[in-house]
Parts: C-alpha cells; sequence; structure tokens
C-alpha cells in the first residue's frame, strides 16, 4: 500500500484502533508497522472517536459503524425522475425501440426542454436494464388464424408425448444462395424479448430452390430438392393431366347427380333454370396454377406417390394410428390431395394456418442453413443440393429431431396461455423432460 494513502481498508483501521488501544503503542510506532504516515493513523483514531468509540471501554467494543466510512452522495444525476419516465414511456413503442441514443437524446430534450446528451442515455437505459439486442422475428397472426391456433390447442391439450410420435412431420423451405439477411438492434430489458413492440415479423422471399422433408420420432424420412419444370415437362404434366380428368369426369358427375336434386329440396317454387352439369374447376376439374412453381399436381406427382405414401404406410406397420402433417400450404390443401389419401388409407392431422411453432421441423431448417453457412461453400445450385441433401441424411442426428418433437407439448401449454398467440420462447427449458 501507498505510503500516503487517502482511504485505507476496513483491515487497517481495525489494526489501527487494536494496535492504539490494547497494545497501548504510540503513533509513529503504528505507522511504522502498518506502512502508514502518522497523519492517516492520527485521522483513523479521531474519527472512530468521533463515531462512539470509547478507548477506556472494557471489554474491547470496537463496531463496524466506528470505522466504516458513510456512503457519500455523489454528483446529482443528470436524468432526474421526469426524463426516465418519458424514457421508459417512448422506449415502449415501435419507433422507440429503434431510435439511437443520440435520438432519443434529441426526443428528450425537446419534449422536456431540457438538455442531455446521447451518453446520458445510454448510462440511464444501462442503469434500468436496456441493453440493442435483435428484435425477435415471429409470424404475424391475424384474430382469426389465433382463433385456430387456440382452438387446436385446447383439442390436442391431453396428447402425451407417445401420441406427438405417431405424427409424419413434413415441410419445405426455401434455400437462398450467396444471401445474408442484415440485422438491426432495438432497446429492450432481457424479460421483454417477446413483447408486441419487440418482435418484426417475417415475410416469404424469393427462393433459389425448395427443399423438402419429413420425420417422424422413430425414423428420418426421405427429402427432396425441387428443380425447375421445363417446357418439356410442362407439355408432359398436361397431357397427363388431361388423361386423368377424362377419368375423373364421370365420377364426378355421378356425385353431382347425386347430390344436387338432394339440395333443391323444397326449392321447386325458386326462379331460374334447372341447373346443369358442366366440368370445369367449380365442379371440380383439375386445373394446374397458371403461375407455374409447385403446384398440387407436381406435389403428388413427385411426393405424396413415390415418397411420403410409402414412408408413411412403413411407419403404420410400427405405428398403427400414424397421421401425416401437412401445412394449409395451396399444393397441400388441394382436394385432389384429399382423395389420394383416402385411397393410400393415410391419414391426415388437421392443422392450423401460420404455425410453424407447432412444426417441429421448423427448426430442422434453422439448424441445417446455419449449420450449411459453417461448413459448406454453395457455389453452384449443384453443389447446393449435394449439401443439403447430405446434411439431412448425415448431419442431422434423429436424436436432435426427438428433441423438436419432445418440446411440442409445452408449445400447446404456451398456446394456451396466451389465447392463441405466439408471444412465447420457443424449445423447451434445459434439462426438460417431457418423457
Amino acid at each position: 500500500m501507498p505510503k500516503h494513502a487517502p482511504n485505507t481498508d476496513i483491515s487497517i483501521r481495525s489494526a489501527v484502533i487494536t494496535l492504539r488501544t490494547i497494545a497501548r503503542l504510540p503513533t509513529k510506532e503504528i505507522a511504522a508497522i502498518l506502512n502508514l504516515d502518522p497523519r492517516t493513523v492520527q485521522r483513523i483514531y479521531a474519527k472512530a472517536c468521533e463515531r462512539g468509540f470509547d478507548p477506556t471501554c472494557r471489554p474491547f467494543a470496537l463496531r463496524d459503524h466506528h470505522i466504516t466510512d458513510k456512503r457519500r452522495p455523489g454528483r446529482p444525476p443528470k436524468a432526474s425522475q421526469e426524463v426516465v419516465s418519458s424514457l421508459e414511456k417512448k422506449i415502449d413503442t415501435f419507433d422507440g425501440r429503434n431510435m439511437s441514443s443520440a435520438d432519443l437524446a434529441a426526443f428528450i430534450s425537446s419534449s422536456l426542454n431540457i438538455t442531455i446528451s446521447a451518453s446520458t442515455i445510454q448510462r440511464t437505459l444501462k442503469k434500468l436494464g436496456y441493453s440493442k439486442c435483435k428484435p425477435t422475428m415471429k409470424p404475424g397472426l391475424t384474430p382469426e388464424m389465433k382463433a385456430a391456433r387456440y382452438q387446436f390447442a385446447l383439442e390436442h391439450k391431453d396428447w402425451t408425448l407417445e401420441d406427438w410420435k405417431k405424427v409424419i412431420w413434413t415441410d419445405e423451405t426455401s434455400v437462398l444462395l450467396n444471401y445474408w439477411k442484415g440485422s438491426f438492434r432495438i432497446w429492450r430489458k432481457k424479460e421483454e424479448k417477446y413483447f408486441k413492440t419487440c418482435t418484426r415479423r417475417r415475410f416469404k422471399g424469393a427462393s433459389q430452390f425448395m427443399f423438402w422433408g419429413a420425420f417422424s420420432y422413430d425414423k428420418k424420412g426421405p427429402c427432396y430438392v425441387w428443380p425447375k419444370e421445363t417446357a418439356k415437362e410442362k407439355k408432359e404434366n398436361d397431357k397427363a393431366l388431361e388423361a386423368l380428368n377424362k377419368e375423373l369426369e364421370p365420377v364426378i358427375r355421378a356425385e353431382w347427380e347425386l347430390n344436387k336434386p338432394m339440395e333443391r329440396l323444397g326449392l321447386r317454387t325458386k326462379r331460374g333454370r334447372k341447373p346443369q352439369w358442366r366440368w370445369n374447376k367449380k365442379n371440380g376439374k383439375l386445373v394446374r396454377d397458371s403461375k407455374g412453381g409447385i403446384d398440387w399436381y407436381r406435389y403428388q406427382k413427385h411426393i405424396l406417390h413415390p415418397l411420403l405414401f410409402p414412408f408413411a404406410q412403413e411407419c403404420q406397420k410400427e405405428r398403427p394410428d400414424t397421421l401425416v402433417m401437412e401445412d394449409n400450404a395451396p399444393p397441400h390443401a388441394h382436394h385432389f390431395n384429399r382423395r389420394l389419401y383416402d385411397l393410400n388409407h393415410v391419414c391426415r392431422l388437421l392443422w392450423p394456418g401460420n404455425s410453424p411453432d407447432l412444426n417441429p421441423i421448423e427448426p430442422v431448417w434453422g439448424f441445417m442453413k446455419k449449420f450449411g453457412r459453417q461448413n459448406y461453400v454453395f457455389r453452384t445450385h449443384a453443389e447446393a443440393h449435394r449439401a443439403w441433401v447430405r446434411m439431412w441424411n448425415e448431419d442431422v442426428s434423429q436424436r436432435r429431431l426427438q428433441e423438436f418433437v419432445e418440446r411440442i407439448p409445452e408449445h400447446i401449454a404456451q398456446i394456451i396461455r396466451l389465447k392463441g398467440g405466439n408471444e412465447y420462447k420457443e424449445g423447451r427449458a434445459k434439462g426438460e423432460n417431457n418423457e
């Protein structure tokens, strides 16, 4: 310790009082023993006496308040309670979350007619527990979507992990090459991560290719990389669809002729023509999407028949009540696909819209995209195709897939708590087990 230290610690002060009172050593000798200035020894002893220490008292009684300095108030803070209240109110808005400390300082200064710096705003926010973080991304939900999610959660609240093990999870994801998402920060507290003003909505964007996969709790299923439909393939598909419509028309017409009279019972007095059969899209004629891309026809041709139905039938041998989960994307929800499910004796799990938090294959895509950026270089589409198939077959472990399924019961409970909302942290707490 320096010889002329202005502040001494508690142990030094206690030693000074003990040597002076018990050992009755003179000031200079105490200073030499403790390597202090004699004036420092005198000040320590005098201050203890001012605080109520009695050197004549026996037994020796030295209390903490005799040798402990009082807390100094320091300089008054620049940010008054009015500034703190105004700052917290502004931070709790969408635009306030995105503002820089300089912009917040300018806003506070103009609204309260004071002068306050950006550094003061930064210190105040840190003291309040705020830090600059990336916003939480969640899908936007309409009231109808929330109601559907809430109803789904109520219907499945009693499902155990054994029930969820019977589901085959399927989905597609878009893969972007040589593309990095930008990042920005917002002000929030640790517990505000899923507040409405702290979340940002993600939107579907253009992709360079689509990847499809399926898995169950017990085994990993097939995968498929969607190629672009060539002009030759489109012509062949149109011819095949025309032949399919010729076979399907008599069946649909027979159903129409049976159901239509039943619908018109009691409507004999209704004016207008008697309904005439027309083979069009409204009555069930199969028509492809004019925009191209992945439509219901390509989905049943490349996914349902060669990949998904055989995998589902294989899983049914081990778990007879196996269900297939598909979201409500147009290629999945087409009425002809429902016929194919019935013909192949495969049951589907009805699904609420816009609910990736309930599909355990969604976090698989996040893992694969991150793993791919870290371990592969996609220079061409062919390289990316091979890498994604390799990641699905080799790098995504079955145990990882099982962990994603095991967190579904907790998600169901959270959705019920939020009446269909998604403002919660996805996943399971560390060490939690749903077995």
